[in-house]
């Protein structure tokens, strides 16, 4: 500590410390006895002149904010250099001191972390939302170096939060949108459950100001009748336990707003139909004693297998650990009971941050830090400061859960997440080959939820290539990510290979000899690129004209419009000199090509007469030949394209169907795709008082098993029109 600069900043003279300033300083010691109590009085005294002046919205001196955040801090049983931190955090941002001073006055450790929870100007970015981003870019890597460094920021939140009265409305609501998505999970990570309840419901209360009042009023009229119930649960158990000569300690809770408002939401009802809104906890010395608990309590109570959680067994990422269960109680109602040790209920409520607090050199032993580094990865990746906001809402929900390899390593993975996020999640070539997957001895296919404390197997094809629908079916960051990447890789070969194709096409259409194709160097100056392939990956991306394509082929000179209509566009008519062969079509069969799309307008399938159609940025879509949309599309973008003969993979086909209003109507429809040995893909009935209409998407392999498909729905009674999309 460097005494000169204390005495000339006026720092050392403490005798006029205010009433409150010596409370703030015993309340700290009293939450915290091994804080330095002199370092302490130091800091008051360095920020009550550093915010001399400030007020808060609420009209109270700003230094009232910094004391509040101290004392969460030291509750949390958090060290000197983090609860120095929390009383200096806004000294940089809010007043004209710098970082070296308060490094030179209180340790580079207080220093850091200051730094860390200081915002990125607005003037260091161009928006606000890159603003948002840098600053929880900076955030998240200052915590992978430092976790102390979060323990801060949710300190400073949860205050923030408790004296949001005083801000505008629309204010509020932002805030407390932004404190669900960030910050509430950030707690959950950290395993502060006391915290995260508290901040779900302030934020509750902003965001949905009149669900959040119902509640309360529902609560408090329900308290008398709630708290008669708890002990009609507690009472029995007790006498069991006595009866069992059995130690422990049985306490009964009232679970969050919140979150009853959210089972309230996925279950569809409304207050008076939720049971569950409390639990039972029983608190016991040691792990063997918590099983015991447990068959003493379904001894007593019939318990639901389906809701039964062991997390002592397999413990959350964040250390949590308890075992879960509910039983039929009294009056046949849903009682969830909790039962852990007192060194769980410890980490429970203080998070697994106490068991660090004290022992930084060891902090990163384990796992329960390594999502950090695994965020630091990937926001490295992300450039994109709106998809990077939105992969911290992803990637930090607090809905997980932990899966396993074949091996015993631990997977964590959101709430909802499928077999190939876990394949992505253990190797990215694993998730780009990734057919299925075995979880305990059944195969399931790529896309099959994966359950809680499974072991998984990857099951791989070296033939297997990502598809864009891959992209909608995954849940993780991580990915989505791998598959653009792998596309975007993908797309430039692709690319390439078919503007290649095109351009050897138009060759060999004008009969230009090897020894007379245009050179390299004349290429590239006429179509304004900086190399071949890159000539080749414009053309097959649609970005550059056919006609002009033509047009440099024939010495510069421009061919009418009609003449380019009859070389780019196939006629499908009985004259066999205009078929498909002597246009030279490109072939379509590579279903797996990123840039051949088949136009939804028409839904071709193999055995339909086809026209591909170059558009920018997507390559060739392709139509029906007679497709009403192709009047719309530009006639020289067009290319005479055919079915190859290896098309194995089934095509989406769109039907709809105008009926008769008669029951069961749809039931036989079905019945039509069962006796082909067809799937249903998507299915819509809309019926007035004496019609109906049936939407339906399938997938069938070709166009004579369509049109067999037609002519049968079209026999069923009640069906007036059948059209193909």
């Amino acid at each position: 500590m460097n005494i000169k600069i204390l005495d000339k900043l006026g720092l050392m003279d403490q005798a006029n410390f205010t009433t409150n300033q010596e409370h703030i300083v015993s309340v700290l010691l009293k939450k915290n006895p091994k804080l330095d109590e002199g370092i302490l009085r130091k800091a008051i005294a360095f920020i009550a002149d550093a915010h001399d002046g400030q007020y808060r919205k609420s009209g109270m001196p700003y230094t009232e904010h910094p004391y509040e955040v101290a004392k969460i801090l030291a509750d949390l049983k958090q060290d000197q250099a983090t609860v120095l931190a929390g009383l200096l955090h806004d000294v940089v941002e809010d007043t004209p001191h710098t970082l070296s001073e308060i490094s030179e006055l209180f340790g580079e450790d207080t220093a850091f972390m200051v730094d860390a929870v200081t915002k990125i100007t607005a003037v260091q970015e161009a928006s606000k939302t890159a603003q948002k981003a840098s600053t929880y870019r900076k955030l998240i890597t200052a915590m992978a170096k430092d976790p102390r460094v979060i323990m801060i920021k949710i300190a400073d939140r949860i205050h923030n939060m408790r004296t949001m009265r005083y801000m505008k409305p629309e204010k509020r609501k932002i805030i407390a949108q932004e404190t669900l998505d960030i910050y509430v999970p950030l707690t959950h990570r950290f395993g502060l459950y006391k915290l995260k309840t508290e901040l779900e419901d302030l934020s509750f209360k902003y965001v949905n100001p009149d669900e959040y009042q119902k509640l309360v009023d529902a609560l408090i009229e329900n308290k008398e009748k709630r708290e008669n119930y708890v002990q009609s649960v507690i009472g029995p158990l007790q006498i069991k336990m006595a009866l069992e000569d059995f130690d422990c300690t049985i306490q009964g809770r009232t679970k969050n707003i919140y979150s009853i408002y959210n089972k309230m939401i996925a279950r569809g009802c409304g207050f008076e139909d939720i049971f569950d809104i409390f639990a039972i906890r029983i608190i016991v010395e040691t792990i063997p004693e918590c099983y015991l608990a447990l068959g003493y309590v379904h001894n007593l109570w019939t318990p639901l297998q389906s809701r039964f959680k062991d997390y002592i067994a397999t413990p959350k990422p964040n250390l949590y650990q308890s075992i879960h269960t509910t039983v039929i109680g009294p009056e046949n109602k849903m009682v969830e009971v909790q039962i852990r040790t007192k060194d769980m209920d410890l980490t429970a409520e203080k998070g697994f941050a106490a068991h660090w607090a004290y022992k930084m050199e060891t902090q990163h032993e384990g796992e329960e830090l390594a999502w950090l580094d695994h965020m630091v990865k990937l926001q490295s990746e992300i450039s994109d400061s709106k998809e990077y906001l939105d992969f911290l809402k992803v990637d930090l929900k607090p809905e997980g859960m932990t899966v396993f390899t074949p091996k015993g390593a631990s997977i964590e993975l959101p709430e909802g997440s499928i077999v190939l996020d876990f394949a992505f999640a253990v190797h990215t070539e694993l998730g780009l080959h990734c057919i299925g997957a075995r979880i305990n001895d059944k195969v399931v296919s790529l896309d099959e939820p994966v359950p809680h404390g499974a072991t998984i197997q990857v099951l791989k094809s070296p033939n297997q290539e990502p598809s864009p629908e891959w992209l909608e079916m995954v849940k993780t960051i991580k990915a989505k990510q791998e598959l653009r990447k792998w596309m975007k890789t993908s797309i430039t070969n692709q690319s390439r290979s078919l503007g290649k194709e095109i351009w050897t096409r138009e060759l060999r259409l004008l009969k230009i000899e090897k020894d007379k194709r245009p050179k390299e160097e004349d290429i590239l100056r006429y179509f304004g690129q900086t190399s071949l392939n890159a000539f080749f990956e414009h053309l097959g991306q649609g970005e550059l004209p056919l006609q002009d394509i033509h047009r440099f082929l024939n010495g510069g000179n421009d061919i009418a419009k009609e003449t380019a209509t009859l070389r780019f566009y196939p006629k499908f008519g009985k004259d066999k000199e205009s078929s498909p062969t002597d246009e030279m079509p490109l072939m379509i069969g590579h279903e797996t090509s990123l840039l051949i799309h088949f136009a939804s307008c028409c839904g071709p399938v193999p055995g339909d007469k086809i026209v591909g159609v170059m558009r920018p940025q997507i390559g060739i879509e392709v139509h029906k030949s007679d497709c009403p949309c192709l009047k719309d599309l530009p006639a020289d973008q067009r290319l005479p394209v055919d079915w190859s003969a290896d098309v194995t993979k089934p095509f989406t086909t769109h039907l709809t169907i105008e009926t008769d209003n008669r029951k069961n109507l749809p039931l036989s429809i079905l019945m039509v795709l069962k006796d082909e040995n067809l799937s249903l893909d998507r299915m819509s009935i809309a019926s007035a008082q004496y019609t109906g209409r049936i939407r339906m998407e399938f997938k069938a392999f070709r166009k004579n098993q369509v049109d067999s498909i037609v002519n049968k729905i079209r026999q069923v009674e009640g069906v007036r029109r059948v059209e193909k999309a």
